[in-house]
């Protein structure tokens, strides 16, 4: 038993039906060096935090942080006052993007998330994901002016002083970053069990000097709330179908979700660009992914209705359409066979269950670090789309950043292009230059763990990037052109990058775009001209394609370049077993093309081609290669019968091709390219 001088520990007093909203201001500085421009945004938001269950353990919530304004109320270039012209520009950028944010968390009675917290935000900034409406309350019970560190946020806390906030006894706690970029104030009330008031200062650089600075106020707070009052409305609806999809012991019914997929009796107050009411259609996607986790059947009528109506050809609601139609022809197989239908290779072999998503979103996911701790942790972002099922695979966008090749920006300038796909997105980081064997390396971990935790369909992984990730984009496809089905070069350097250049060869089985600014001063357009002029040259199996978008100068980003990218990668599935490959060993980690492997190979130095002829003999010519591995299936050959391997004229096997079904399966890998007959030759 405590000791009468033991201080009680702190704990939230949140309890289902509990409905609080905040104010919330956030503002921006930058200021740029180098074009001499200082910028200033605001805006405001209303937001709305719903405990939608509890138990023991954990208490669920919902959040939704509905935007009221956002304004341009500065921008100076060069000392002139251009406001008017960029305050335009910045409110058509606002129109695309939805006014009304969601995510959910389960939280402990101190505030410790159980998840990791959304990294796409209500508002572009580096720092503002460690700002939220609970926050981490301290560990332990501790006296005035204790400290403490924050293993999730990194940031140590303090206990520094009592205040009087909203007429009750606050508990003031200041935290900061070890290096005092990032501030963080709140002030929790022993009285409501709540946070009264959470402030945030931060600063950074991200092609610029940037200052930000946010505040929460607890505005109102209500008790015994109904959850079909929070989805009646469109100021929590999205939040409360967070909550639900995240916590799959909270009760819903399909009469809960009935009037959400109503989608004419939604309130129509956000309308994007395309027309459509985006809460229309993110509520609907959110309700038709309940339906289709809980296993809850939607009633036919709605089904046919959400088809015809307006907010339905929207590809977040059809994709989760055909999720349903999947899921229920599955369930009518299961039940006349009598138990559910196995996932089988083509080999009819059962393939493990890939574990389902503790959240979907974009998170922070990191590789797991060596044993030896030779290998660290390496961070990665990764959006998990609401259409992503574990039973079945998912295509995966690869997107690359520009400028110092951090995730964050890739993600800010994309999540709107990607946000109404089906697409996991990975946005690995770089910082750095991406055509670098170091960021390779890394990159290479960061892929082989997505592919090994996510369903992810080998044939439909797509690879892309802007400025310094164009340029990325391509070294990556040269160094590994079995893994991707299509690359987009948006604003890359091409054959201008001399690592680019020595691995244009290993490029000719791709489907390639290259995208550029007519008036690009940074990375002229004629790099993009020269390396689809050269790859033409290379007779590729398919012919590069080249879009100059004439008013664009270096500014073509995802979001940006017309939809030219995610058009191209539409109808592109990879041909794993071309019957011609060229394979140059131009980096140390350029060592396979597709079913061509050189073991023994000199960086630089080595190369070869490989071709399979109509009589199925397979001929290939080298330099500085002594062995290789052919990794060969029966796709490769153009009739049945023997194959006759030639290499650099010299005889060597004739014979048979081993059913890949009687090989052992790979433990890891590609489970196509490599489950074949593996033959290792080595020249006399």
């Amino acid at each position: 038993m405590a000791s009468a001088q033991t201080p009680p520990p702190w704990r939230y007093d949140l309890h289902t039906g509990d409905h609080l909203i905040y104010r919330y201001a956030f503002q921006r500085h930058t200021q740029s060096d180098e074009d001499q421009t200082q910028t200033q945004i605001d805006a405001r938001f209303q937001t709305h935090v719903l405990v939608v269950g509890e138990n023991r353990e954990h208490i669920s919530l919902g959040f939704q942080r509905n935007r009221e304004a956002a304004e341009m109320t500065e921008y100076l270039s060069k000392g002139k006052d251009r406001l008017t012209h960029e305050k335009a520009e910045f409110d058509k950028r606002m129109q695309t993007r939805p006014s009304h944010f969601s995510e959910a968390m389960e939280i402990s009675a101190t505030g410790e998330p159980l998840y990791p917290w959304e990294i796409a935000r209500e508002t572009y900034s580096y720092l503002i994901e460690a700002l939220h409406e609970v926050m981490s309350l301290p560990p332990i019970p501790l006296a005035k002016g204790a400290a403490w560190r924050s293993a999730l946020t990194g940031l140590d806390f303090r206990w520094v002083d009592d205040e009087s906030v909203h007429g009750k006894l606050c508990h003031h706690i200041e935290g900061a970053s070890t290096d005092g970029s990032l501030k963080l104030n709140y002030w929790w009330s022993p009285e409501s069990g709540v946070l009264e008031q959470v402030a945030y200062e931060g600063s950074y650089s991200n092609s610029g000097a940037v200052h930000e600075t946010a505040r929460m106020e607890l505005e109102s707070r209500t008790r015994g709330e109904r959850l079909e009052n929070w989805l009646a409305s469109a100021d929590t609806r999205l939040g409360a179908l967070q909550a639900i999809l995240l916590t799959p012991c909270l009760p819903i019914s399909a009469e809960q979700l009935a009037p959400v997929l109503a989608s004419d009796d939604l309130p129509r107050d956000d309308l994007g660009q395309d027309g459509l009411a985006h809460d229309d259609s993110a509520a609907q996607a959110l309700a038709l992914a309940i339906a289709s986790r809980r296993k809850i059947e939607v009633p036919a009528p709605t089904l046919s209705k959400l088809r015809q109506s307006t907010s339905a050809q929207t590809q977040l609601v059809q994709t989760q359409l055909q999720s349903l139609a999947e899921l229920s022809s599955s369930s009518n197989a299961s039940s006349k066979s009598g138990s559910p239908p196995a996932l089988v290779d083509e080999c009819h072999r059962a393939l493990p269950l890939k574990s389902p998503p503790a959240k979907f979103g974009t998170l922070l996911e990191a590789t797991p670090a060596s044993k030896d701790k030779e290998n660290p942790q390496i961070s990665y972002l990764l959006r998990i789309p609401l259409s992503y099922r574990e039973d079945r695979p998912s295509p995966l966008l690869v997107y690359l950043s520009g400028g110092a090749g951090f995730a964050m920006d890739g993600m800010y300038s994309a999540e709107a292009a990607v946000s109404r796909t089906d697409y996991l997105v990975l946005y690995p980081q770089a910082a750095g230059y991406w055509w670098t064997p170091d960021a390779a390396r890394r990159f290479d971990a960061v892929f082989n763990d997505v592919v090994q935790h996510y369903n992810v369909d080998r044939d439909r992984i797509y690879l892309t990037g802007f400025s310094n990730g164009g340029t990325g984009a391509l070294y990556f496809a040269a160094l590994w052109p079995q893994r991707f089905a299509a690359v987009v070069s948006l604003m890359g350097a091409g054959q201008c990058n001399e690592q680019v250049k020595a691995g244009l060869p290993n490029l000719r089985n791709l489907p390639l775009l290259f995208v550029h600014g007519g008036n690009d001063t940074t990375i002229e357009p004629e790099c993009s001209k020269t390396t689809q002029a050269a790859l033409a040259d290379l007779n590729p199996a398919i012919k590069p394609q080249l879009k100059i978008l004439p008013n664009h100068g270096h500014d073509i980003t995802l979001q940006t370049d017309d939809g030219l990218a995610l058009a191209f990668f539409k109808d592109k599935l990879r041909d794993p077993f071309p019957r011609t490959v060229d394979l140059s060993e131009f980096d140390g980690l350029a060592t396979r093309g597709y079913w061509v492997e050189i073991l023994d190979g000199k960086p630089g130095r080595s190369d070869l081609d490989a071709r399979v002829k109509p009589d199925n003999a397979i001929e290939i010519h080298s330099h500085d290669v002594k062995s290789i591995r052919l990794h060969l299936r029966p796709e490769l050959l153009p009739r049945p019968g023997d194959i006759h391997v030639i290499w650099n004229g010299k005889k060597m096997f004739n014979g048979p091709l081993r059913d890949p079904c009687s090989l052992p399966a790979p433990a890891s890998g590609d489970p196509k390219l490599d489950l074949g007959d593996t033959r290792d030759l080595v020249l006399p």
